[in-house]
């Protein structure tokens, strides 16, 4: 194993012992004891995903007010709130980590740019 790979395993064990994750985690455990709920739950995430990572379309607004309606009574429920809160918790701290080995290493990304 390389030291660049013996760090990342470390820097893993780190995020794992954090509060943003274990909050995660505990959150998701709890969530995925309700079958029902959890498929529904990951039914609409995966739309979000879908819906945030495509190219912009002009009714991207309409689509997002479609997909609250649809999962209205989904996003109500306080459990599932909590849950997405502390995956977008989640899901910053690890986006922080990766701007700061872009920012942190010599490597082209200016091809991302508009």
């Amino acid at each position: 194993m390389t030291n660049v790979e013996y760090q990342a395993r470390v820097l893993a064990r780190e995020i794992k012992k954090s509060n943003i994750y274990n909050q995660y985690r505990r959150l998701q455990r709890k969530l995925s004891r309700d079958t029902h709920l959890y498929q529904q739950l990951g039914e609409f995430r995966k739309a979000w995903f879908i819906l945030q990572n495509k190219p912009y379309e002009p009714d991207d607004a309409g689509q997002i007010a479609r997909l609250r309606q649809q999962y209205g009574n989904l996003l109500e429920n306080a459990d599932v709130r909590e849950f997405l809160s502390a995956e977008q918790s989640l899901c910053t701290m690890l986006s922080q980590v990766n701007t700061l080995l872009y920012k942190s290493l010599d490597v082209d990304v200016s091809f991302l740019k508009d």
